[in-house]
């Protein structure tokens, strides 16, 4: 079984993102690997949890304390890199074979569409059933599940809204559980009639054959 990892980005951190991320690390067994991303340290410190790793270019870094360092895997890159933070911390994570990852702060805090766009479609070139990879961004409100060609079941989503975006050019969807089930609905990039449906039943089913994004919210 692959291992997992908690990913905090510099980005946007919901009311309740405390003590739903204290719960989570609490509740997995074992404990997951925590990678803290440039700023996302910063939340780490608040909630008085120590990463890991700590992947930074220093261009967020905020002030911490005396010794919250310490013993903590330090990577530091130049600005001028070629990938971003969360692609590093996403490459590292699957060197180090935890193939089941969560990232935190993945919203922009200031409005930066590029920023948010970027870190959703990050996962394009990562997952996949071949490569064992699975990845999901996660905060106190939404949770967005990355798919390919694969079916999951969604237990404890009754009442939340479902919505899935193709990240391939076309992708086969079927969904059962929901206000309007599908049965291999053809949907390319582009066509918004996967939006806005619901979930109306304890236990839902998603099938994607391709590419896509399931936002539950």
């Amino acid at each position: 079984m692959e291992g997992k990892a908690f990913i905090f980005l510099n980005g946007l951190y919901q009311k309740g993102d405390m003590a739903l991320v204290g719960r989570l690390i609490r509740r997995g067994r074992p404990r997951p690997m925590i990678v803290a991303v440039d700023g996302g340290i910063g939340f780490l410190q608040k909630i008085k949890i120590k990463p890991d790793v700590w992947i930074s270019d220093l261009d967020s870094a905020p002030r911490l304390r005396a010794g919250f360092l310490k013993n903590i895997v330090i990577l530091l890159y130049s600005r001028d890199k070629e990938k971003t933070d969360a692609e590093l911390a996403l490459e590292y994570c699957v060197r180090k074979k935890a193939l089941d990852m969560t990232m935190f702060g993945w919203d922009s805090r200031d409005g930066e569409t590029d920023h948010l766009l970027g870190n959703l479609f990050l996962c394009r070139n990562l997952i996949g059933p071949k490569r064992n990879v699975k990845l999901r961004f996660l905060d106190s409100r939404r949770e967005i599940i990355s798919l390919r060609d694969e079916s999951r079941l969604l237990r404890g989503f009754r009442g939340r809204r479902l919505s899935v975006i193709p990240l391939s050019a076309r992708i086969s969807l079927s969904l059962s559980g929901t206000q309007f089930p599908a049965r291999d609905l053809i949907i390319r990039a582009g066509q918004a009639i996967s939006l806005r449906n619901q979930i109306t039943s304890d236990t839902a089913r998603i099938s994607i054959a391709g590419s896509g994004l399931a936002i539950l919210a």
